[in-house]
């Protein structure tokens, strides 16, 4: 089970002495039938998962393991996926939060990414995956350490935070209803726990079509760089950057990754992954 309430500071007396370079990742290859429940029999972890220390926890809303998977061309996958749907109110429907604890330090540059499928969204949806410490609250985009959203509160577009520290997508094309994106993050020049340094966060959205042209490549990092935002095979759909100075945000053994939807019926997660060694074709 996730602990309850603790601080970052907490960690600094464990975390130093604990150091790996593993990577973290999720497949959704579940022992479950398709449309179980997570956290019930056989949907509490998946068959090939790494780099965990816990098991999948739904903490709002309802989230279930699904045999089909979020398949892009030019890309491996395999299992199946998860889906989110926030708690029904009466007009809408609330937040859904289902994470899961992480059992790796990270300090440097991180690569992550995941692929994600909606029904249609409304302007205040939220969907994402964000990056916080284990406590009595689940994190949200406001108070996660970090979050990768595709599409923010008020925008058809995204953003990427740490903490108050925001960077909105300005530029780039809304993801449409039920095609399936590939989402890569990279967080650059992570402190050491307890330490400080200048911190740098990148996001880019693909469609499918851009997923396969990139893939091609091994999501060659210059080759994004030089991407401008757009439809195009060889564009992204969304694409944002930001520096932070003299932070001490990073990753550490014992936070949680959380899948994050908000106003939102129906969201689809998959391959999810976090490595020192670059973005993953699943080849």
């Amino acid at each position: 089970m996730i602990p309850k309430q603790i601080s970052f500071a907490t960690f600094s007396c464990f975390l130093a002495l604990h150091s790996s370079l593993a990577e973290i990742s999720e497949q959704f290859i579940m022992s479950a039938s398709s449309g179980t429940t997570i956290g019930t029999a056989g949907a509490v972890a998946g068959a090939q998962s790494r780099g965990w220390a816990s098991t999948w926890q739904t903490a709002l809303g309802e989230a279930r393991f699904f045999d089909d998977d979020l398949q892009l061309e030019g890309m491996a996958s395999a299992g199946g996926s998860l889906r989110l749907r926030g708690e029904k109110k009466e007009k809408i429907f609330g937040k859904g939060i289902v994470m899961r604890q992480i059992n790796q330090n990270y300090a440097g540059d991180v690569y992550g990414q995941f692929r994600f499928n909606s029904g249609k969204l409304r302007k205040d949806s939220i969907a994402g995956l964000l990056i916080g410490l284990p406590g009595q609250q689940p994190p949200t985009p406001k108070t996660a350490f970090f979050s990768i959203c595709p599409k923010r509160w008020g925008s058809p577009l995204g953003m990427m935070s740490a903490g108050k520290k925001v960077s909105k997508v300005t530029q780039g094309v809304e993801c449409e209803p039920f095609d399936t994106y590939l989402v890569l993050w990279k967080l650059e020049n992570l402190p050491k726990v307890g330490e400080r340094s200048k911190i740098g966060l990148k996001m880019w959205v693909l469609n499918r079509f851009q997923a396969a042209h990139f893939a091609a490549t091994n999501f060659s990092e210059a080759s994004l760089l030089r991407a401008t935002a757009g439809t195009a095979n060889d564009q992204v759909t969304q694409l944002t950057s930001m520096t932070i100075p003299n932070s001490k945000r990073t990753i550490a053994r014992g936070m949680v990754v959380a899948l994050y939807g908000f106003s939102a019926p129906k969201l689809h997660f998959d391959e999810i992954y976090l490595s020192k060694d670059g973005f993953n074709t699943g080849d």
